[in-house]
């Protein structure tokens, strides 16, 4: 008989706490008990996002909303695992789209959760614009019980107002803990693609593309670029590790801006570009604002800068001459500071539908056990890898 306790008295789940900035603990944790509308997942694999990163380093300042990071906090909001048990209302309401979601189907959680209720959710369906602000990872607390809500642990507390996308069959799960990141990607050039083809009528080519950034969030991108069949993609970003990896996903060129100054770099990547003029879409995957302006060098008259990659207020800015880069050209500027719901899905239909022609496989390029959190956190600071992920039911 299904009790509608939060959870139970045994200790027994294993979990990673982030209890300030710097400091990762294992802990354990009660086994989760669920009532008829929540669930509890089995995580498989949970990838290190840059925001995980930034709140370890101390340099977020705040979230969305300015939302803060509500410490202590089980980090990670990359997540795929196995429904282990879900209530009867649950099963009819968390699958996105309208699925049905049942015991042992394997989920990717849309972890930016919506009240439905506030001004934001009632005017921008499906978007993370919610102002409660709660998301698993960082926006909710493990202080209180049922504890579970991020993805360093063994299970995950599943709370009413969640989403889950069902992962195909053909997918695994080394592939699927990319799903969240890479649905930003397909998110921004959704965004986007109605301003950026103002003389093109819609069509499905996109031109030119340039990615500031070699990581993740960087590589979502350019598989997005590639889909919609931009002739040229340059990627600028650092470091050697990172932007030689670029390579296996058939980006066109690559600038290291480690090798350049500034001064040297903007008319190497113009001379690169179809035009000379400039690139149609322009990306920002770093996460800094230092870069705001570089990238905005690279836009061709009516154009489009997307910044994708600060998410996170570091408390820092940029300087940006806006006659000449922005208003000058007919620039369009465009934020996206997450995903569509609906986003979620496109990703793994990418990955199912793709697999034969790009390299999915490769993304993930070091998986630490749970018990060796810190030594996954350290690879992932050091940059000398692309996706590291933490499987967190092995010790």
């Amino acid at each position: 008989m299904r009790t509608n306790r939060a959870w139970s008295s045994q200790m027994n789940v294993k979990a990673v706490v982030m209890e300030v900035p710097g400091s990762l603990v294992q802990k354990e944790y009660p086994q989760p008990s669920i009532n008829d509308d929540t669930a509890v997942l089995d995580v498989a694999l949970c990838g290190i996002c840059g925001t995980d990163k930034h709140i370890y380093k101390n340099e977020s300042k705040s979230h969305f909303l300015d939302l803060p990071t509500n410490f202590p906090i089980i980090p990670g909001h990359e997540i795929v695992g196995t429904i282990e048990s879900i209530g009867k209302n649950a099963s009819k309401r968390m699958g996105l789209l309208g699925e049905r979601i049942f015991e042992g189907d394997r989920v990717v959680p849309v972890v930016d959760l919506r009240c439905e209720e506030c001004w934001n959710c009632k005017n921008y369906p499906g978007w993370p614009v919610c102002e409660r602000g709660q998301t698993y990872g960082w926006g909710i607390t493990s202080k209180n019980p049922p504890y579970l809500f991020g993805g360093f642990a063994q299970k995950m507390y599943l709370l009413p107002n969640i989403l889950l996308a069902k992962v195909p069959d053909s997918v695994p799960d080394n592939i699927a803990v990319y799903a969240e990141v890479l649905s930003v990607g397909c998110t921004s050039f959704q965004r986007v693609l109605h301003s950026s083809n103002v003389y093109g009528e819609g069509s499905p080519i996109v031109g030119d593309v340039v990615i500031q950034g070699s990581g993740p969030l960087a590589l979502a991108h350019v598989i997005t670029a590639r889909i919609l069949g931009a002739r040229n993609i340059i990627v600028v970003g650092k470091p050697s590790y990172r932007t030689e990896y670029m390579n296996k996903f058939g980006v066109t060129k690559v600038f290291n801006v480690d090798e350049s100054s500034l001064e040297e770099r903007i008319p190497k990547v113009l001379c690169s570009l179809d035009t000379r003029k400039g690139a149609d879409i322009v990306v920002e995957c770093t996460g800094y604002p230092e870069v705001v302006e570089e990238g905005l060098s690279y836009v061709k008259p009516f154009g489009t800068y997307v910044i994708a990659g600060i998410y996170t207020d570091l408390g820092r800015s940029s300087t940006v001459n806006v006659q000449k880069l922005i208003s000058g050209k007919h620039v369009t500027v465009v934020g996206v500071s997450g995903q569509t719901n609906r986003s979620y899905k496109t990703a793994l239909d990418i990955m199912e539908k793709l697999a034969s022609k790009l390299p999915f496989e490769e993304i993930v390029t070091h998986t630490f056990p749970i018990g060796k959190v810190d030594d996954a956190m350290q690879t992932a600071l050091k940059e000398e890898s692309m996706k590291v992920v933490i499987d967190p039911q092995k010790i």
